[in-house]
């Protein structure tokens, strides 16, 4: 039976500890159970989740019983009511209007889009230069997520939107975890930086929605489904309705991407022999011609690369649910207005799931090896009603982003990087970017 324990410590202590350095923590507290409860006698205590059984009952087979609770609410300051917010049937409603999008035909036609841009970076790039490489990740995958999700290309203003963007993620990741909402809305430097971030983006999205509006050209993707869909009564979405998808995706599917990419530039200078592989796979696979959507199948090892560096730096670094009633999870019963916590960062290198869990080990993922992983020891784009609607799509963009650079270039560390380290935000970014030198694959 999976244990449940009471965590070491008080929980001011903890709390405090976990403010200063939540992955640490969460790193430290898997050794202690299976379930690690924090506050035991409070009104609503909380748990952090380590057993895949019970994780797989919170996100999948039990999950009517959980909403994200306050995770959303903090969030809706800044993304609205979107998809990554919204609670219960209009969260499936949603969901089911925004599926189309992401079907494999429309992502099909993604693919030429990637490489396009892709290769238009490469451009801007000289040999032997030193670059801001997460920078660049963001940019690309921003000019990327606008293209194919809203149909505009936003080139010479991607720079501009991305200091928004970042701006706006600290900001939310910070009130998160605050004890007192009050401090989130004092006027602050931050919070006014905040607000300033957040104009831009309202004049982004209203520039976008209207743009698409008043287009007479037929289009297929997302804004345009957007704007064409109607609900059982007839009735069609709201300009706000609108608004709050176009700034959920604006923000939380381009930012996860371009660190998930920054993160595998990073792990490759430092495993020349997994470089030397994946150069070898492109080299077979393209034979010196763009990567497209046929190619990804084939560009295995590639695809291994991109799920073990999810494993080590997953963007979902933590999910929360809360019980909305008295629910059995894992043989115990936990009542209403519990929280949990689950880390994908923590369980992806838990040793109990994984041999020498902090190696960078591609063939974990080699199909002959993939028994060796229990179901929901890995989870980088969540599970369940709530899994991340975008997978298919970061995974097919993030190989065709790699295959697009790896062909021509190896990317490595430059050495004004005195440190990397993650920083848990909104997703797990590299504190203070990552400076690479670009140089030719000879």
């Amino acid at each position: 039976m999976t244990n449940l324990v009471k965590m070491n410590g008080f929980p001011l202590t903890q709390y405090i500890n976990f403010r200063l350095n939540p992955l640490k923590w969460l790193y430290e507290t898997q050794k202690q159970g299976e379930i690690v409860t924090i506050n035991p006698k409070h009104p609503r205590p909380s748990y952090v989740i380590y057993d895949p059984t019970a994780i797989k009952e919170i996100l999948t087979t039990k999950d009517a019983y959980f909403e994200k609770g306050n995770s959303s609410r903090v969030f809706k300051r800044s993304l609205g009511n979107g998809l990554l917010t919204s609670e219960g049937d209009e969260h499936r409603v949603q969901r089911k209007m925004l599926q189309p999008a992401f079907h494999k035909k429309k992502i099909i036609g993604y693919s030429e889009i990637i490489t396009r841009y892709s290769l238009d970076m490469l451009k801007t790039w000289k040999r032997g230069e030193e670059r801001r490489i997460d920078q660049d990740m963001m940019n690309l995958t921003l000019r990327i997520i606008m293209k194919t999700m809203f149909g505009k290309d936003e080139l010479e203003h991607s720079e501009t939107v991305t200091n928004a963007v970042n701006i706006i993620i600290e900001k939310a990741a910070q009130s998160l975890f605050l004890p007192f909402p009050i401090l989130d809305r004092i006027p602050s430097a931050q919070n006014r930086r905040y607000q300033e971030a957040m104009n831009r983006m309202d004049h982004l999205t209203k520039d976008v929605i209207d743009t698409e509006a008043h287009s007479n050209k037929e289009r297929e993707h997302l804004l345009a489904l957007l704007l064409t869909t109607k609900y059982e009564d007839g009735s069609s979405l709201s300009e706000k309705e609108i608004k709050d998808q176009v700034i959920t995706f604006l923000i939380a599917g381009h930012e996860t991407t371009a660190n998930v990419l920054s993160w595998i530039w990073y792990l490759l200078s430092q495993h020349p022999k997994v470089e030397r592989r994946f150069h070898e796979e492109l080299d077979h696979v393209l034979m010196g011609k763009p990567p497209t959507f046929d190619h990804v199948s084939q560009l295995t090892y590639t695809t291994q690369i991109f799920h073990e560096a999810l494993r080590l730096y997953p963007a979902a670094w933590i999910i929360l649910r809360e019980a909305k009633n008295e629910v059995q999870i894992a043989g115990y019963t936990f009542t209403k207005g519990s929280t949990f916590l689950i880390s994908p960062y923590a369980i992806h290198r838990h040793p109990a799931y994984y041999e020498e869990p902090e190696r960078f080990n591609p063939d974990r993922f080699d199909p002959k090896n993939l028994t060796s992983i229990p179901n929901y020891a890995y989870i980088p784009f969540g599970a369940g009603s709530r899994g991340c609607i975008g997978s298919q799509f970061a995974l097919m963009e993030s190989v065709l982003i790699m295959a697009s650079i790896g062909q021509y270039y190896r990317l490595t560390l430059s050495q004004s990087n005195k440190t990397v380290r993650p920083e848990p935000l909104l997703s797990l970014r590299i504190k203070n970017g990552i400076k690479m030198n670009i140089l030719d694959r000879t």
